[in-house]
């Protein structure tokens, strides 16, 4: 879920050096409800160097997703989105910028 937010929801706005949204009512985290439904898969592997043979598994799942949605994006709508998080404004930008540069291609070519 916290990739999840830092792909979609998690933004700090700021102007002359303060913080516009301190709080968790102004800067966007996803909560429970916003949640999909997580399928976990437990792999039990002994790690000889973790205390009692544990490994840690915070932090590794926060890598993949802003890449794993913008991936996706990408597949269903044609336009990469490289700067986070992806809000629709964004993507309807992208998508309109798209369709510009085609249009310049067609009258360019007359």
């Amino acid at each position: 879920m916290q990739g999840l937010g830092m792909a979609l929801t998690e933004e700090i706005f700021s102007e002359k050096g303060w913080v516009l949204n301190p709080n968790l009512l102004d800067y966007k985290i996803p909560v429970a409800v916003d949640s999909p439904e997580i399928q976990p898969i437990i792999v039990k592997a002994y790690a000889p160097m973790g205390p009692f043979g544990a490994k840690g598994v915070g932090n590794p799942p926060l890598v993949a997703a802003p890449p794993a949605i913008a991936n996706a994006i990408y597949d269903a709508v044609g336009v990469r989105i490289k700067d986070l998080p992806i809000t629709p404004e964004k993507v309807l930008r992208a998508l309109e910028e798209r369709d510009k540069d085609k249009e310049r291609e067609k009258g360019g070519g007359r």
